[in-house]
């Protein structure tokens, strides 16, 4: 591709004169010529040879006409298109000047007045766009370009339609590696993958590129396009004001917003910024944010004279606006704006003590019921219930942990036919009460104790985003039966599902069953029992018979009856992972996430799927959110951990790893991650401690086994592998999962003949193990075998590569 330009010269040089090439970068080259018939500078810009041969050059076409539609004064237009090489082009304009970048770089924070100015022109080149149906999702200092103060925004569409024409049928890129955005202003639901990007998208960068320029520094800045892309995705960045504490209050506001994580929290339109932007310049009125309609105040005269007119004036322009039911210069108190609560566990107190189903069932439920309020932010169920038996730690100190601006806490006791439910909100803030009641009704009037509870704290917070919508019957909706037979079982099976291991799940899935024989549509119950028979293979060594077939029927009769749950899609996609099939996976994740994005799990499993088809960066950023979610989840470090392993980071999985350990340091997993990690990361003597630990801690699990022989015969004591090997020689029925143990025991002997051979008993076994606990496209440990046409069919076999 050196001769790209002679190429340009030889088939577009009867139509321009070319110059010189450009400072271009990323994903493509421009070149300066000069269009003969007109004698205008422009712009020929030509996409990298990167993606040669992935493009499909009609696609393109069609798909930058919609841009190139675009007119008006702060566009650059796309003057053509076409392809040359195999590679798409198209020209623009040469605008004289520089990019806003180039401004940045040189001046550092730029002024407000001059900020303000430059973000409305680009703002209002962004409405345009919008308005015609085109979101630019790349927008970033470098597409903006400035001419004599004039701010013009470039390259329309382009991201759009380059993914477009790279992209399969079902959404998936054809290419590894091709980002579409730029990672430092990319919005998180880019981020992250989301199939559906709408306009909301460019109003984050917008945020990103706004508060570049008042501070003089990035939003985030971080070593690696992964982890700058996770801090998208879950970290909340640091208040502008802080960073410049001149900045105009309703400035810094606006910028906050659109730097939102969820697209609904943002500005709505652009043509919303460029109001509240105009704003700015009318200090002496009262700004369309604060009153509708707008009234004008005239800066007041302090002459004495004019003192006993003007307060009469003020009260009735006061008092006519409150007619009218406008309030005028007030702001909602602190405990008015509270969006994020955390639910700790309600203490069963002076009942029986096999009542600790029903005390946890009314704090999931209450949760539950909170959650589906506009607005409001749940702590996880995990995180949350960290803090039972909290041991004397302040609600101060449980809300900074958990991240949220107010506690509920209470007590259930249920004797006698009575049930009584004592319930308190509490302002982290300050450990004010803002809330608390005790009912007591008849143990049947359960419903009627959640619907009161519930209602009463969503009106004690009154969530910032609720915007008038009722709050009444929420608890009914969210927990969806009526059925109060029905809805003592589900609280059961929900009970011994939140313990996991095989025989809770058992227990569950029982309880469960029984509660879907009281009431055929009860669709929650449908959807947990469809998620316990799901996860019970990774539990067992005898799952039942049908027991897959059932968690499908289960999870499929929960969609019909409520189509918006995600934890039924969730629980199809974790089985159609134990069936490789992989397409279906993807896709039940993705309607998962998007149907509760608030679901920990959800956020983990989908996580987990992109490291087993070996896409590692967008594995990192969903259980990153995973994390942010449900920070006190067990799993998740050695999840994240497992995929920096996987990745080759090992330094960095390491550290991830042993701060999982230093909390829990009881989970087996976790030492078994830590194994692996420090082997290949260069460190055999904690890799050996790492791996006996992990043995230690899960004896029934026979890959525990086959990796601490894996470990002894990668750094010497191979008698201490050859012993292993032969205990599970002579009882190949030791448990699941033995010839993948014995396949890791062969690799770490250099046997790659009998590890193949063992593998390919495993895949013909059809061992979940192989993707619930190893990644066979990207995993190290099977990096001896990946030259091998053997390896290679079997990969085949598992539906990770064609």
């Amino acid at each position: 591709m050196t001769d790209l330009l002679d190429n340009l010269k030889r088939t577009l040089g009867d139509t321009y004169a070319f110059e010189r090439e450009l400072t271009g970068g990323g994903m493509s080259r421009l070149f300066l010529g000069e269009e003969r018939s007109l004698n205008r500078k422009v712009v020929v810009k030509v996409f990298s040879e990167q993606l040669s041969g992935s493009v499909r050059i009609e696609r393109f076409r069609r798909e930058i006409q919609v841009s190139a539609r675009l007119q008006h004064p702060h566009v650059v237009p796309v003057l053509s298109s076409g392809e040359v090489d195999g590679l798409p082009y198209y020209v623009m304009p040469f605008i004289q000047g520089e990019s806003l970048r180039a401004h940045l770089d040189r001046s550092g924070e730029l002024p407000v007045a001059e900020s303000v100015r430059l973000l409305t022109q680009v703002a209002s080149a962004l409405s345009y766009a919008h308005k015609n149906g085109v979101v630019h999702r790349d927008i970033k200092p470098d597409n903006v370009l400035l001419s004599e103060d004039i701010a013009v925004v470039t390259d329309f569409g382009i991201s759009k339609a380059l993914a477009d024409s790279v992209m399969k049928g079902d959404g998936t890129l054809t290419m590894g590696g091709l980002t579409v955005g730029t990672p430092a202003y990319m919005a998180p639901e880019q981020a992250v993958g989301e199939p559906n990007i709408d306009h909301r998208a460019d109003i984050y960068s917008f945020g990103v590129v706004a508060y570049e320029m008042l501070t003089g520094t990035p939003l985030f800045t971080a070593r690696t396009q992964q982890a700058l892309m996770a801090a998208h995705a879950v970290t909340t960045p640091e208040p502008i004001e802080r960073r410049r504490p001149t900045i105009p209050e309703p400035l810094a506001q606006l910028v906050m917003q659109c730097l939102e994580k969820s697209p609904d929290n943002r500005p709505q339109t652009v043509q919303e910024i460029i109001q509240r932007l105009g704003d700015l310049h009318r200090p002496a009125a009262v700004r369309s944010a604060d009153l509708a309609p707008t009234i004008a105040v005239e800066p007041v005269t302090p002459v004495r004279s004019r003192r006993k007119f003007l307060i009469p004036a003020i009260l009735a322009i006061i008092a006519a606006a409150a007619a009218a039911g406008y309030v005028i210069f007030t702001k909602p108190s602190k405990t008015t704006e509270i969006s994020s609560i955390a639910v700790l566990p309600l203490e069963n107190v002076g009942g029986d003590s096999a009542d600790e189903y029903f005390s946890e069932g009314m704090t999931d439920e209450l949760a539950n019921a909170l959650n589906k309020v506009p607005g409001m932010r749940l702590a996880s169920r995990t995180s949350a219930f960290t803090f039972k038996n909290r041991r004397g730690l302040s609600v101060q100190e449980i809300g900074k942990q958990l991240n949220v601006q107010a506690i509920v806490e209470g007590s259930v006791r249920r004797a006698g036919g009575r049930l009584k439910v004592a319930a308190q909100l509490t302002s982290v803030r300050d450990g004010l009460s803002l809330w608390s009641n005790t009912y007591e009704r008849q143990s049947n009037d359960v419903f009627g104790v959640q619907e009161d509870v519930a209602q009463a704290i969503a009106a004690a917070v009154k969530p910032k985003l609720i915007g008038g919508t009722a709050v009444t019957g929420i608890a009914s909706r969210a927990r969806g039966t009526d059925n109060p037979e029905a809805y003592d079982l589900y609280l059961r099976g929900q009970f011994y599902f939140n313990k996991r291991g095989a025989d809770n799940l058992r227990q569950s899935i029982q309880y469960l069953e029984q509660a879907i024989a009281a009431d055929s549509n009860f669709a929650r119950a449908y959807a947990t029992l469809a998620t316990a028979t799901a996860l019970l293979p990774e539990y067992t060594d005898s799952p039942s018979a049908g027991v897959t077939e059932r968690g499908r029927a289960a999870a499929t009769r929960a969609l019909q009856i409520d189509g918006t749950l995600g934890e039924a899609n969730a629980a199809l996609g974790l089985m159609a992972v134990h069936d490789w099939n992989f397409v279906e996976a993807g896709k039940r994740y993705r309607a998962a996430v998007l149907q509760e994005p608030g679901n920990a799990i959800a956020q983990q499993w989908y996580g987990e799927y992109f490291y087993h088809t070996g896409q590692a960066d967008s594995a990192f950023l969903r259980l990153k959110m995973a994390q942010k979610l449900d920070p006190f989840a067990q799993i998740i470090p050695s999840a994240i951990a497992y995929e920096l392993m996987v990745a080759r980071q090992y330094p960095a999985a390491i550290d991830e790893i042993n701060k999982g350990i230093q909390r829990y340091p009881d989970i087996g997993i976790a030492h078994a991650v830590a194994s692996m990690a420090n082997l290949f990361g260069g460190h055999p003597d904690v890799a050996v401690r790492e791996a006996e630990t992990a043995s230690r801690l899960d004896p029934e699990l026979v890959i525990r086994k086959g990796q601490l022989g894996f470990i002894y015969g990668k750094t010497g004591p191979r008698d201490d592998a050859l012993k292993i090997l032969r205990s599970l020689q002579a009882d190949p029925a030791a448990g699941k999962s033995t010839q993948l143990a014995l396949t890791q025991i062969y690799l770490g002997l250099e046997d790659y003949p009998n590890a193949i051979a063992h593998l390919t008993k495993a895949v013909d076994e059809h061992d979940i193990a192989l993707v619930t606990s190893f990644t066979p496209l990207l995993h190290p440990m099977f990096d001896p075998l990946r030259s091998d046409p053997q390896f290679t069919a079997l990969l085949r076999r598992m539906n990770l590569v064609k």
